[in-house]
């Protein structure tokens, strides 16, 4: 199943002598955005033979036929700037990227104008790239190597190796990326098909962006991964906590504040959705942050998940909850409940929006963190409807 989500040509990248990540760039359109301009259209309106570069025929026109196509290209620009949207996993691939401590860029034949919007909107939350270059400054366009020679230069990046180009593009975003030296990804958009059929040698090769952080882990050096430690298990400390567990109501109402989290860091709302208290849910629901990350970084909702109390979790759900917060090793509610074989928990996490796409630390999504092939079939069912 895995090789259907992550199809990848490792050239170039040793998996024995591994080298660090110190930073992802990426292309824009089609590649971090659902493509939303029709070119043909543009090119039709400003006159401009599909096969010559538009920006180009547009600076060698009169100075009033320029300024009549340049507003033409604004005018749909903006328009797409209004319906712009995220291609599926790319922001659940930034996160992760974020988590890991992974710097990142941006280079778009796009506006100053675009990048801005992108993030003030669909970037919100996330570190904006930096550098982020648009046709706005003085750089040669791609494939010239120019911007890319400047980002490195910006990071300060002695081996080119260290840092991936990603794009959508092969004969654009590969030969760039190759050219400046660094490994290259390609996210088979089905660009290339129209560019030729190759994909001109990229170091990697998958369907959907989301799939590069599994061949990340595996192929980098990554700054925050390390070694995956054994912990303790906790047991509650304070008296609500304790109440919490036997789902005792009456005590919990004679304590002075059932908010507060004990010495492991957990509320007593995370240690009655451990233990699969439902009866007590609603009163601590009410009087504690749903969203608190105890021992671990685990939430009620990840708690439940993982313990397959399903009525806990329904129950939780009714809340303002984040359903894709994870703890501190990069593991989702929908990574618990798939990974323990919790289908009903599973279904309730789809149809109160969990994302398939979230991303462990080892770079898996959901579906391939578990044995189950009917969990399996069912997340990747949710990720296509």
């Amino acid at each position: 199943m895995r090789s259907k989500l992550l199809m990848m040509a490792a050239r170039g990248l040793s998996t024995t002598a591994r080298r660090p990540l110190r930073g992802v760039v990426f292309d824009l359109d089609g590649t971090l955005t659902v493509p939303n301009l029709d070119f043909k259209v543009m090119y039709e309106r400003c006159g401009v033979p599909q096969n010559e570069d538009i920006l180009e025929a547009i600076a060698a026109m009169p100075d009033a036929e320029a300024a009549t196509a340049a507003a033409i290209v604004e005018e749909m620009e903006e328009e797409g700037r209004r319906t712009l949207e995220l291609t599926p996993g790319a922001r659940e691939f930034a996160e992760w990227l974020a988590r890991q401590g992974i710097p990142t860029a941006l280079v778009t034949r796009n506006t100053r104008a675009t990048i801005d919007h992108l993030h003030a909107t669909l970037w919100k939350g996330l570190p904006p790239f930096s550098p982020a270059i648009s046709r706005d400054d003085t750089y040669a366009p791609k494939p010239h190597p120019a911007a890319l020679e400047a980002i490195l230069k910006t990071w300060e990046i002695a081996d080119p190796a260290e840092v991936v180009m990603v794009g959508d593009s092969p004969a654009n975003d590969v030969v760039f990326g190759k050219k400046a030296g660094v490994a290259t990804a390609l996210v088979d958009s089905g660009r290339r098909f129209v560019e030729g059929g190759s994909d001109e040698g990229a170091s990697m090769v998958v369907e959907n962006i989301a799939a590069l952080a599994a061949g990340f882990h595996e192929r980098f050096e990554l700054p925050k991964a390390g070694p995956l430690q054994k912990y303790d298990v906790p047991s509650p400390s304070s008296d609500a906590g304790k109440a919490a567990v036997a789902g005792d109501l009456a005590r919990l109402e004679a304590c002075a504040d059932v908010s507060l989290p004990d010495a492991s860091g957990n509320t007593p709302l995370i240690w009655a959705a451990d233990s699969g208290a439902a009866d007590v849910i609603p009163y601590l629901r009410d009087r504690c942050d749903v969203n608190h990350r105890g021992y671990l970084g685990a939430t009620a909702v990840c708690r439940a998940a993982r313990k397959g109390h399903l009525d806990v979790l329904q129950l939780l759900l009714k809340a303002d909850v984040d359903v894709n917060l994870p703890n501190d090793k990069m593991q989702s509610p929908l990574h618990f409940a798939a990974f323990k074989q919790n289908r009903a928990c599973v279904d309730a996490l789809l149809a109160a929006g969990a994302s398939t796409y979230v991303l462990d630390r080892k770079g898996r999504t959901p579906a391939e963190d578990t044995s189950d092939e009917e969990i399996r079939a069912a997340i990747l069912d949710g990720r296509a409807s």
